[in-house]
């Protein structure tokens, strides 16, 4: 009894007392949570500027020649006049004058380098260089399948990020497919001398490394996002937007102005440095980042309890026959379908239609088709916004929002695409149209992009991987597409009209599936016995 009341003696009376002899921990001006974010914002980041190399190399790497040459459909006409009579319609008439003239002085200045045409182009057993700058005399036929090439390796790329991202974990994933991604970039000049075929197995091996970010930043999302902040960790994902806002610029201008061999080496360069980056700064769950706070890492925690498994799932737990026969999942996989076939569109076209068919200069190409993508951009960051707060507000239900939001990033989209055809060579009317079809495709991160977390939070990353393989698909479509239907006729504006008319009607339909077939719950599937709970089961 007195060795009680001496103890409580030199216990302090007063609470605040106490206080200071309670260690508490540091509290961090950048939450983990944050960098996280950002670290995968600057993953998809560096993915797409690999994945876009080709598609914006093609334009000065290939001679145009043969079906390859266009000098695009909008040369100065007689009716300048009349155009410049009713400019105050369309401010930009003025604008579209100017870059017809300048367009004009280009081509009838480049009929002397005519006759040097054949010395222009690489010879086929020339020696290979470090910087040569000169065009390979490949047919159309090669480009489209330089292009779509990177796909052949994405789509089995994806189901094997899904499998990585569960077996190693998403950040060594990210990590070392990244290395391949960048030294395999780096050498790419070198293959194209040694020839085509080269060059395009190069391109399959980026494309099989670029498959894995995804479904592994799903991983990571589903373990570091809070419910009601999932939909901004999934527009952190739309940092392969802002990856090609960047890059249809820089690597435009590089090509144009320093060699286009350049446009290989200097973004390859930059990957390494952002590499040693994720190396030092990512970490798969709260659970395992040595520099989280507890106050943040109980937070989390707390939020995500009854639907994300604090220990990773191994692959013998994964449903994978509930998932393969889950309705929901496969109306999911038909909306990213839609979503990837207009994304892939933009990507692996769009240069080839404003430089081939309308006629602009390569480094004018770049920044007109890096528009769009900063519509996107700023789009997805107000709808990824918005989400969590109906989310959070309980407004309408979760299913509800994810069908809802198609009909912006899906339909919507589909009718500006159309328009695009038939505005012609009214450049800045044309550029408007792309900017509003790709910008409210945005709200795929409340849609599609989401839809996988709400489905199965603990298998986000392998279901993500799966639909984004056979998303990935409509890749290796577009591109020998777009090279039948308007390539090898020299891109007339006709047919890219049939072009833009197929782009429209494969999201609208896939669209359509969703909403039909959706779902925005948590699938029974998502919460699988281990082997040890059933024997358990079992035995009792």
């Amino acid at each position: 009894m007195e060795e009680s009341l001496r103890k409580s003696r030199r216990m302090p009376s007063n609470t605040e007392e106490l206080l200071p002899l309670i260690p508490r921990p540091k509290k961090k001006w950048i939450p983990a949570r944050v960098l996280i974010c950002v670290m995968m914002f600057t993953a998809c980041w560096t993915n797409y500027m690999c994945r876009l190399q080709m598609p914006i190399l093609a334009v000065p790497m290939i001679k145009a020649t043969g079906g390859n040459a266009s000098e695009g459909v909008c040369k100065q006409t007689e009716d300048s006049r009349f155009r410049r009579a009713v400019s105050w319609l369309d401010p930009g008439l003025e604008l579209e004058d100017y870059i017809l003239s300048r367009r004009a002085e280009e081509m009838a200045g480049g009929a002397r380098f005519a006759r040097d045409a054949d010395e222009d182009a690489r010879p086929s057993d020339g020696p290979i260089e470090l910087l040569n700058g000169k065009p390979f005399d490949w047919k159309p036929e090669v480009r489209g399948q330089l292009i779509a090439a990177y796909s052949y390796g994405n789509v089995p790329g994806n189901f094997l990020g899904g499998l990585m991202a569960v077996r190693w974990g998403p950040k060594a994933a990210i990590l070392w497919t990244s290395i391949v991604a960048a030294v395999v970039s780096l050498f790419s000049p070198f293959f194209a001398q040694m020839h085509w075929i080269v060059l395009l197995l190069s391109r399959v091996v980026i494309g099989l490394t670029g498959g894995v970010t995804f479904p592994a930043c799903h991983s990571l999302v589903a373990q570091w996002a809070p419910p009601d902040e999932k939909s901004r960790f999934v527009w952190s994902l739309l940092g392969g937007t802002f990856g090609t806002i960047l890059t249809y610029p820089m690597v435009a201008m590089i090509a144009e102005n320093l060699k286009w061999e350049n446009g290989w080496y200097i973004p390859s360069l930059l990957m390494f440095v952002w590499i040693v980056f994720w190396a030092v700064l990512t970490y798969d769950s709260p659970a395992e980042h040595p520099g989280i706070s507890d106050e943040e890492k109980e937070h989390i925690l707390q939020a995500q309890a009854g639907t994300v498994r604090a220990k990773k799932p191994s692959l013998k737990e994964t449903p994978i026959k509930a998932i393969l026969t889950s309705v929901p999942f496969l109306s999911l996989v038909c909306c990213h379908f839609g979503n990837l076939f207009l994304l892939f569109f933009y990507q692996n076209s769009m240069m080839l239609y404003l430089t081939k068919a309308l006629g602009f200069q390569l480094s004018k190409g770049g920044i007109a088709a890096s528009l769009p993508w900063a519509g996107r951009l700023l789009l997805g960051f107000f709808f990824s916004w918005a989400g969590d707060v109906i989310k959070r507000k309980e407004i309408v239900s979760l299913t509800v929002l994810r069908k809802g939001a198609t009909v912006f990033s899906h339909f919507v989209p589909g009718i500006f695409l159309i328009l695009v055809g038939y505005v012609g060579c009214r450049f800045v009317l044309a550029n408007v149209f792309l900017v509003l079809a790709l910008g409210f495709n945005g709200a795929a991160a409340i849609s599609n992009l989401s839809n996988n977390q709400d489905l199965s939070p603990n298998f986000a990353g392998f279901i993500y991987g799966l639909m984004n393989t056979i998303g990935s698909m409509s890749g290796m479509i577009i591109s020998p597409l777009v090279e039948e239907i308007a390539g090898k006729y020299g891109n007339p504006i006709e047919k890219w009209q049939i072009l833009f008319w197929i782009g429209a009607g494969v999201c609208i339909l896939c669209m359509v599936i969703f909403i039909i077939g959706g779902s925005g719950n948590i699938q029974s599937w998502n919460e699988v016995r281990s082997e040890e709970d059933a024997e358990r089961g079992r035995t009792n």
